[in-house]
């Protein structure tokens, strides 16, 4: 006996909705390589999560108009962007701290393959986004998401003046925090190489016939990896404890 499928425009219009959603949210998802994979890989990944979200697909107003649905299309996408955004300062903010060990410790000069934009980053960099996309698996942020993506509002009821002031209000306090929490997470290592560096020059001035500044590099080396090596034991807490105040954040917000 043959079997008719027939599919409605709501559950076209659903569909639509849901996956401009999740292709907003995977587009700035701070994963190593997820920019440059597949177009396939990257379509069966957003139609598998589009489709687990069945439940929660929205419903667009019979006799909806054309520009009325574009619009609705767009804060869908804002909705899904927002959301990668807020994931990838978190990630960012490792990457900052890094970037400033990095910097004193002299491995700016050292470059490696960054599987993300395909070209020659710092080690330190290198490594704290591969951490961090493991404690985004390793945690499971990536299931907070997609809690995320099904419990957030419905579009036309995002459509309005709290969903957009409270949007900007949380990105800019993101961005303030991962700038704050980026110094932090490296200052402790940056003040003790800039006093490894006034030690050694003190060293040198009283001693003029020792060449210490040449041990400086060496020195700063050994002991920025001996404190990275120290730090990481405290990574996954902290990455967990700002990962729940962005999801915190995020959740009130959609929620709204």
């Amino acid at each position: 006996m043959p079997v008719n499928v027939h599919f409605g425009m709501e559950a076209v219009s659903g569909f639509m909705l849901t996956s401009t959603r999740v292709s907003g949210a995977l587009v700035l998802l701070p994963l190593p390589g997820m920019q440059y994979t597949s177009q396939a890989a990257r379509i069966v990944l957003i139609v598998g999560i589009t489709f687990a979200l069945f439940p929660t697909w929205p419903e667009a107003p019979a006799g909806i108009s054309g520009a009325a649905f574009l619009m609705a299309l767009l804060m869908e996408a804002s909705a899904g962007l927002l959301m990668g955004l807020a994931l990838l300062f978190l990630a960012e903010t490792f990457q900052l701290g890094a970037q400033v060990i990095s910097f004193q410790t002299g491995f700016s000069f050292a470059s490696t393959f960054d599987p993300t934009s395909q070209a020659d980053s710092g080690v330190f960099q290198v490594f704290a986004q591969i951490a961090a996309g493991l404690l985004f698996f390793g945690l499971g942020i990536h299931r907070h998401l997609i809690r995320m993506l099904a419990s957030s509002a419905d579009v036309f009821a995002m459509h309005n003046g709290q969903f957009e002031t409270g949007s900007i209000a949380l990105l800019l306090r993101l961005g303030t925090n991962m700038f704050i929490s980026g110094v932090k997470l490296a200052l402790p290592v940056a003040a003790l190489l800039f006093l490894v560096d006034q030690g050694l020059s003190v060293l040198g001035r009283l001693q003029s016939q020792l060449q210490l500044l040449t041990l400086a590099f060496p020195a700063k080396i050994i002991i920025s990896l001996l404190f990275l090596g120290a730090g990481l034991t405290r990574w996954p807490g902290l990455y967990a404890d700002w990962a729940r105040q962005i999801l915190d954040g995020l959740f009130r917000l959609v929620a709204s």
